[in-house]
């Protein structure tokens, strides 16, 4: 299975924190993947090939600024294709720009594979349990904290997940050049 995510740039002191904490509250995922933003989930590039996905990314990314986030937020998340709950960083700032590129890959070939059922809610996922009552009170002290994540997306990488691990493919840099006055 083909996705595309987004790595997010950050800063020492806030890579250290969300890797020690999904350490501790995301054994499930921390191994299988570095902390990402979703782009394009991997259940919808069934019958796309890499060349055609990479292509169809690659076009994207030479179109887009890169992203400036802050996430000040960890929201409980009820994932209801199955019985597991997630803590989700969702960004105050960049939530539009990232909206908006998440949309843009679900263009052209990809937009019969959009679920428009499930709304796109950007997110780095930090936690995963069975326990809602447990993950609230997580997220409820992580926000307590006011923790300030504050990064960038400059970068989509397309990557295979074979069901254990997630696989880099390719990585395509977010290459609009800037006007002088934006």
């Amino acid at each position: 299975m083909l996705l595309c995510v987004a790595y997010p740039k950050l800063n020492e002191t806030a890579e250290s924190l969300i890797l020690e904490f999904r350490r501790q509250h995301d054994r499930r995922y921390v191994d299988v993947i570095d902390a990402h933003w979703t782009m394009t989930f991997p259940g919808s590039s069934e019958g796309i090939d890499e060349r055609q996905m990479g292509e169809h990314i690659s076009a994207i990314a030479a179109d887009c600024y890169p992203i400036d986030f802050c996430c000040r937020y960890a929201l409980v998340y009820d994932d209801e294709g199955c019985d597991d709950y997630y803590i989700f960083l969702v960004p105050d700032e960049g939530f539009s720009g990232i909206s908006r590129l998440h949309d843009r890959l679900y263009s052209d070939f990809m937009r019969t594979k959009l679920r428009l059922d499930l709304p796109y809610i950007p997110h780095i996922g930090i936690a995963t349990g069975k326990d809602p009552e447990q993950l609230y009170e997580l997220a409820r002290d992580w926000n307590a904290a006011g923790h300030e994540i504050h990064g960038m997306i400059d970068a989509l990488t397309l990557c295979s997940y074979d069901g254990k691990k997630v696989h880099d493919l390719e990585t395509f840099p977010l290459s609009k050049p800037r006007e002088k006055n934006e």
